[in-house]
């Protein structure tokens, strides 16, 4: 969205002023000027914030991809011989996807594979 940077300015102007000048935003005219500024500074700090946002969600996103542990994150997918009985025939042995902290991968009587 569009805003008027110059009352964007004038607002944070006003806000920096009344730091040094406590009371200095409590005039009449200087409350005139910061209602008609507001909306305009309230989308420039808005856009400010978004930015610093999407930043920080695009550094976390790189954080996980270097992270070590998310490399251990990956599944093994186990597949057994079907035991003799017409459904085994039919549709194959028993199938499993677990995860490597699981005890089904280590299982030595099925055959283990990386998807």
């Amino acid at each position: 969205m569009e805003y008027n940077k110059f009352n964007a300015l004038i607002y944070e102007l006003i806000l920096f002023i009344d730091r040094f000048r406590p009371g200095f935003k409590n005039k009449p005219w200087i409350q005139k000027i910061l209602q008609n500024c507001r909306d305009d500074w309230a989308e420039f700090r808005t856009q400010i914030v978004i930015a610093d946002l999407d930043k920080q969600i695009k550094d976390i996103h790189e954080a996980w991809l270097e992270d070590a542990y998310y490399k251990y994150l990956d599944s093994f997918y186990t597949e057994e011989e079907p035991d003799g009985s017409e459904a085994q025939e039919l549709l194959g042995g028993p199938m499993r996807l677990s995860a490597p902290w699981t005890s089904y991968n280590s299982d030595s009587s099925s055959s283990q594979t990386k998807p």
